[in-house]
């Protein structure tokens, strides 16, 4: 995450969280939990604090956020208080697990305090950063940062793997790229970080915006692929003697593979409106690269999109040039949802086997 991510994040707080007042509704929570936590004292019902509750951190806008400012949420302990996490939490604790009311207000007032000083510190990051920070949109006409995260088994762990990706993204950008009348040399290498490799590129929002469609059709394809790898996972630990049953299921798993690159392929294509006659040698390399890209997110890859803000003005030249930033910040939305929903599904250690 760069600083400019950083300072966007800190201000992100401040309007969904701060201004949302969700610290003041855990607050009115405990307050009732804590009293009832008394001995001698009457029962008083939280069930519309609780409601009051769920209702605003339901709402936290967690996929407006990159991959990145969404982990540094968690570790200010602010993200395990927020979204569909933070109402877990709390439907664990008043119900779920069967707590008694002194042990409900301290795990409440745990949550709490995460969230207060969460906050806290990121105010101290805003106060640190105001007036220092040329805040970063990557704006170079219709631009779009791409962020590719080589993890799992799409791994850089040495220089055969770098060969090998590389020449991979140049296949993924190249066939993209071509179908939009551009060139790879078009989508430029702006920086990289350690740790999980992460490679930053920019690409014009055409070409991202078709990335994004295709991740998205293919993080589809992965579910299903997923929820039958699942099945074949739930067998084996059965410990069924029925190879045969197994290797049908795996083989139904590629099958369906198969088949959602076909159905990405004919949907890109129909997007872009291609013709097949005329651009036959076009199209093959764009079914290449939707190809390497499905099996670079099935290997545990993956791509984030960091779209630029717009007021009208920007607006009215992204209509001139058929550009919509909106669209693709929806897609992102949704990319990650179905990330979420995979994730849940998949067996443990599926991709590091």
């Amino acid at each position: 995450m760069n600083v400019s991510e950083l300072y966007q994040l800190t201000k992100w707080i401040q309007n969904e969280i701060v201004n949302t007042q969700i610290p003041q509704k855990y607050q009115q929570l405990l307050q009732i939990l804590q009293r009832n936590a008394q001995p001698n004292q009457p029962k008083q019902p939280f069930e519309q604090q609780k409601n009051n509750l769920i209702e605003a951190i339901k709402k936290v806008p967690l996929n407006q956020l990159t991959r990145d400012q969404i982990e540094f949420l968690k570790k200010l302990g602010i993200g395990e208080a927020v979204g569909q996490k933070g109402v877990e939490r709390i439907e664990d604790i008043l119900y779920r697990n069967a707590l008694d009311i002194v042990t409900a207000a301290q795990k409440i007032r745990e949550i709490y305090q995460a969230l207060n000083n969460g906050i806290q510190k990121a105010n101290q990051i805003k106060m640190g950063l105001d007036g220092c920070i040329l805040e970063e949109s990557y704006e170079v006409e219709d631009k779009v940062l791409m962020r590719i995260y080589f993890k799992e088994k799409a791994a850089l762990s040495n220089v055969t793997d770098l060969k090998k990706w590389g020449a991979i993204w140049y296949e993924i950008i190249r066939g993209i790229a071509i179908a939009h009348s551009a060139t790879p040399e078009e989508v430029k290498i702006v920086g990289a970080t350690s740790g999980s490799i992460v490679i930053e590129m920019v690409a014009a929002a055409t070409i991202a915006s078709t990335t994004s469609i295709i991740i998205l059709s293919a993080l589809k394809v992965a579910e299903r692929f997923v929820e039958i790898l699942k099945k074949v996972e739930e067998l084996r630990s059965l410990k069924l003697n029925n190879q045969k049953l197994l290797a049908e299921l795996e083989k139904e798993a590629q099958k369906e593979k198969e088949k959602g690159i076909n159905e990405i392929s004919n949907k890109v294509v129909n997007i872009l409106r291609l013709n097949e006659q005329e651009q036959g040698d076009l199209i093959n390399a764009l079914k290449k690269s939707i190809e390497h890209l499905v099996n670079f997110i099935e290997l545990g890859g993956e791509v984030d999109f960091i779209v630029p803000d717009e007021d009208e003005a920007d607006k009215e030249k992204q209509s001139e040039k058929d550009i919509d930033y909106s669209r693709i910040k929806e897609i992102v939305r949704e990319i990650r949802e179905i990330e979420s929903k995979i994730k849940a599904l998949e067996p443990p250690n599926s991709k590091n086997t």
